[in-house]
């Protein structure tokens, strides 16, 4: 499964999470304010605007979430800060699957789709004979949206499989 160019402007929780949200934010204020002394249609009228605002802000697109800028072509010394932010973005994904697969699963399965291409001449990762020659574990590494990120060692190993 490839991941799409704009899956960052996704919304943060879909329509049943959104009104959730909203009606939970919605009823904690409504309530609150109720107990502050405010009367039941005050408490509502009070609520309604929390309600609102809280299914914006569920619907609104993960923009804050930073974007990859292309690997550069060539090679200089603004590579460093990129190597200490790429472990970072590491140290992310290891706990934070849904990290791992919209930011390093689709970069790793690019990485592994250019090496069959260059050694072996299979067009993508989802061709049968790309399982045979990746290996099982790193096969399932870049094509499986629920892998997980194998620890440091492990991941190293299967890079250099590769």
């Amino acid at each position: 499964m490839k991941a799409a160019p704009d899956d960052h402007l996704k919304p943060l929780l879909g329509v049943g999470g959104t009104v959730a949200a909203g009606v939970l934010a919605g009823v904690a204020t409504g309530f609150t304010a109720y107990r502050a002394g405010a009367p039941v249609h005050w408490a509502a009228l009070i609520a309604l605007p929390v309600l609102a605002l809280a299914v914006l802000v569920a619907r609104l697109p993960r923009a804050t979430d930073v974007l990859w800028s292309p690997p550069l072509r060539h090679f200089s010394s603004a590579t460093s800060p990129q190597a200490s932010a790429l472990a970072g973005r590491l140290a992310e994904a290891a706990v934070d699957q849904d990290r791992f697969t919209t930011r390093v699963q689709p970069r790793l399965r690019r990485l592994a789709e250019a090496r069959l291409r260059q050694r072996h001449g299979v067009p993508d990762a989802d061709d049968p004979r790309a399982a045979a020659l990746l290996g099982p574990e790193l096969h399932r590494l870049v094509t499986d949206p629920a892998a997980p990120l194998p620890d440091p060692r492990k991941l190293t190993e299967l890079l250099e499989n590769l």
